[in-house]
């Protein structure tokens, strides 16, 4: 049987008013700490000078931010379809252009310009949201190499709006797309592997994770459905309890699982811990610090290779002998206080006017943060 969104029960979140998704900022703030903690020691973008040690965060923090961004973005279009019947593609892209451009731009021409990189020849790659074709040549620009996941991202979104769209409010229709696509991505990559081993086709794959970023539509759909199974067991909190902790801590047992499969992995767990947290969580990340780290996830995620950069060449000139261990929490405190210091200025000053100026587009309304 086909369901029309005209027909959903009233149970439904069919929300007028600003949506806000608890958690989701928590979440983001874990994911943007994780990637910036496991670049803090990476030498593509500083050398201390001192052994590094590895905090045990997210693994793959990136795959936290796909699987976020797919569910919320399917939510939000799922919410718009009910609104108006339709989705307004084009107001879709210049929201995304006021979100993600400004800074998006900012920081590369500042970034390109520190390192002396503009004559690279993989530039344009970079300025038109095409990172992720160097990265999966293993080349790049190591200043804005980490632009990779943000085309990933731009990319997903030049057709998925467009299936929404077309799918007309039949979520039976909308969920078979997304689950026939997911599994056809994931097929091509394993299969891939196996025929090819690490090649650059199945990087293309590995790299371009639209299958993370379609677990999160196809967990969408059946949260904003209601679907009881689904929420039955991702809401509940021993399940929502385990998978935080095995998220959070996965850096430390990740390399048990074979190497093509653990971004699914990740994004299994992540899943589960958007759910869990619009239900009952043990642990509840709606609070006052994660909703403002959440909120500067984007500025922290763009901005911290350069000051990884700066601050470490800083540190190997001018810093004392420290002895080993207490170097190691100056330089993870000094990082993160300058990111996140640098990011809220972002935030503040460069990307909420262009915020301002995007909810002039919006047909429902997106609330960023718990406030």
């Amino acid at each position: 049987m086909v369901m029309q969104l005209s027909v959903l029960p009233t149970s439904y979140l069919i929300m007028t008013n600003s949506i806000h998704l608890p958690g989701l900022n928590g979440l983001r703030a874990i994911a943007a700490l994780s990637v910036m903690w496991g670049h803090t020691f990476q030498k593509d973008f500083g050398n201390w000078g001192v052994e590094g040690y590895s905090l045990p965060v997210v693994a793959d923090g990136v795959t936290l931010f796909f699987v976020i961004s797919g569910f919320l973005i399917t939510y939000l279009l799922l919410n718009e379809q009910a609104k108006a019947s339709t989705v307004d593609i084009p107001k879709f892209y210049l929201r995304r252009i006021l979100r993600i451009w400004p800074l998006y731009y900012a920081y590369m021409i500042v970034a390109l310009t520190v390192a002396s990189c503009w004559n690279d020849s993989y530039v344009w790659f970079y300025g038109f949201f095409a990172a992720n074709i160097p990265f999966i040549l293993t080349a790049g620009i190591w200043s804005i190499v980490h632009y990779w996941s943000l085309g990933v991202e731009e990319q997903f979104y030049l057709f998925w709006p467009w299936l929404v769209k077309l799918s007309k409010g039949r979520i039976n229709r909308l969920l078979v797309m997304a689950t026939t696509l997911c599994i056809t991505w994931l097929m091509c990559k394993w299969g891939t592997y196996l025929i090819a081993g690490t090649s650059t086709i199945y990087r293309f794959f590995a790299v371009t994770r639209f299958d993370c970023m379609m677990l999160g539509a196809i967990g969408a759909i059946l949260y904003y459905t209601g679907n009881k199974p689904f929420n039955k067991v991702l809401g509940h909190r021993v399940v929502g309890i385990i998978s935080l902790v095995l998220l959070f801590f996965s850096v430390k047992w990740i390399a048990l699982i074979p190497a093509p499969v653990r971004p699914q992995v990740i994004a299994v767990l992540s899943l589960v811990c958007i759910v869990s947290q619009q239900h009952s969580p043990i642990v509840n990340l709606e609070n006052k610090v994660c909703d403002f780290v959440g909120k500067i996830s984007y500025g922290i995620y763009v901005i911290h290779p350069l000051l990884i950069f700066l601050f470490s060449a800083l540190y190997r000139r001018y810093a004392m002998q420290l002895p080993h261990g207490i170097d190691i929490t100056v330089i993870y405190l000094t990082i993160t206080v300058a990111t996140i210091l640098t990011a809220w200025l972002s935030y503040r000053f460069l990307e909420s006017p262009f915020l301002r100026m995007k909810n002039r587009f919006a047909i429902v309304y997106s609330q960023n943060s718990m406030n």
